[in-house]
């Protein structure tokens, strides 16, 4: 946390007082001097989100901030992320699991190989496409049929008649 704060020049006072803070609410506090390579996969996923909050910034990066979390672990950050988007803070946020994303954004952008397929807030995306952001993602990528899809990947349990 030391690096990460003294990048963005906050003192190492407000750098251990902000961490042990933001520690205790992902149930870390007693963690602020053990080293990440002991931390499972959630854990380090909390000690990077707070690192990058550190410093307060108005202008927020997050690619798959879920992943490795824990079910009230997820709660709490889009619980934050809420509160930071209504303080005003811009939020990009890169995530394959659709329906949080529909969820928690304002605005989403579709990408599909580098190229932008559909920009906007999810109700004006609903009302052009389709009822889920999943479904308006497959509906604009050329859909495949995953329902026959599972059902022939679920026939290799079947025995052959």
């Amino acid at each position: 946390m030391l690096l990460a704060g003294r990048l963005h020049h906050l003192a190492d006072d407000v750098i251990t007082e902000r961490a042990t803070q933001m520690l205790q609410y992902f149930g870390l506090g007693d963690n602020l001097h053990q080293r990440m390579d002991t931390f499972s996969k959630g854990m380090r996923q909390k000690v990077l989100l707070i690192s990058g909050l550190l410093h307060n910034p108005q202008i927020i990066f997050l690619d798959e901030p879920l992943s490795g979390l824990d079910a009230n672990a997820v709660i709490l950050v889009k619980e934050i992320i809420s509160k930071l988007a209504a303080e005003g803070k811009t939020i990009f946020y890169c995530s394959h699991m659709m329906d949080v994303v529909e969820k928690i954004s304002h605005r989403i952008i579709l990408i599909a190989n580098g190229t932008i397929i559909a920009d906007g807030p999810i109700e004006t995306l609903r009302s052009q496409e389709g009822e889920s952001l999943e479904h308006i993602f497959s509906q604009l990528t050329g859909g495949q049929d995953f329902d026959r899809m599972a059902d022939d990947f679920l026939s290799a349990f079947k025995p052959n008649s």
